[in-house]
């Protein structure tokens, strides 16, 4: 079977995709909570900044790359600053944060793009992330907060990396530079480093995949699904979601999710009510396909909280605009 493919510029994508919040998606911090201090004089320039797309202040959240380094004891640090360019304070909660955590950056992963890799964040032996303290409470207007993660040492030869961020676009080709510095790093656990898969142009059907060493993810464009505001399926739908079931009877998985996603344009009570119908749809054609029994399913619609492209263009918009299925090979 032709595999499903989708070329995103711009941007790698591998199957873990996801946004925990204990406080939800980055919400607008109670004024009395303690905000943090000023950004110190020593910070560096970045070398890349940008604007988050899901949170409640929106683009007036901005993420600046300060460092990525290689340390003395095959560590790789990433440097970040969080700027609140809105007049109000800022809770990060859980918007960087995997979950079970709060207020830290370790949903950040990076992609080694030359070796198709992802690196996932540190964990300690204690289960905490390996990176900085969790913010003490909100980030008030026009300041910022130091953050920083740490991660496996890529190879020698790997001298740029793009930083995935749950909250904005990924960020490509960050250098990486060499520090005399060292961290302690007797208490971690095994590192995680995951292979991902080149994806490819197949621009026709709007299809597309991502795999990791357990886990495929089929991306299905909801343009090519369905039609404006509707979730019922069109009948270009059916033949792509024969295949989709064809590779799901072949898989071992027993558990299979559908999440829907929409872009940004209109509202929560629009959005998310049209990605769970739409991610529903989805699972009632599939359960008349599949084949093999004793399969369950998890269905769960996302509205727009969850972008993969940027939601500023048209292009981006109608890649956010997408339902993906997601089983163990």
């Amino acid at each position: 079977m032709a595999p499903l493919i989708l070329f995103i510029p711009g941007c790698v994508v591998d199957g873990g995709t996801g946004t925990s919040a204990d406080e939800g998606p980055g919400a607008v911090g109670d004024p009395t909570t303690g905000p943090q201090e000023e950004p110190s004089e020593h910070l560096l320039k970045p070398i890349a900044s940008t604007i988050t797309t899901t949170t409640s202040i929106g683009p007036e959240l901005q993420v600046d790359i300060v460092a990525l380094e290689r340390l003395e004891n095959e560590i790789l640090r990433l440097n970040i600053n969080i700027k609140n360019n809105s007049s109000n304070p800022f809770s990060l909660g859980g918007s960087l944060s995997e979950e079970g955590e709060s207020n830290t950056a370790s949903q950040i992963s990076l992609i080694d793009a030359e070796n198709q890799q992802r690196y996932i964040s540190y964990n300690q032996s204690n289960g905490d992330c390996f990176c900085s303290p969790p913010l003490q409470g909100s980030i008030g207007g026009g300041q910022s907060a130091e953050m920083w993660v740490a991660y496996p040492e890529p190879p020698e030869e790997v001298d740029n990396m793009t930083v995935v961020l749950p909250l904005a676009p990924p960020i490509m080709d960050i250098p990486i530079s060499t520090s005399s510095e060292s961290m302690e790093n007797s208490n971690l656990l095994e590192p995680q480093i995951l292979d991902l898969t080149t994806i490819t142009d197949n621009i026709d059907d709007q299809t597309g995949r991502t795999e990791d060493n357990d886990e495929v993810t089929i991306i299905l464009s909801s343009d090519v699904l369905f039609e404006t505001n509707s979730s019922d399926l069109n009948p270009d739908a059916l033949s792509i979601l024969e295949q989709v079931a064809t590779e799901i009877d072949d898989a071992s998985g027993e558990t299979i999710k559908i999440d829907g996603h929409a872009d940004n344009r209109g509202s929560n009570s629009v959005n998310i009510p049209l990605s769970e119908d739409r991610a529903s749809s989805v699972e009632e054609e599939l359960r008349t396909m599949i084949t093999r029994p004793g399969i369950s399913f998890e269905t769960q619609g996302h509205g727009s909280s969850d972008p993969i492209a940027d939601n500023s263009t048209n292009e981006g918009r109608e890649r956010n605009r997408r339902v993906s299925i997601t089983f163990e090979k």
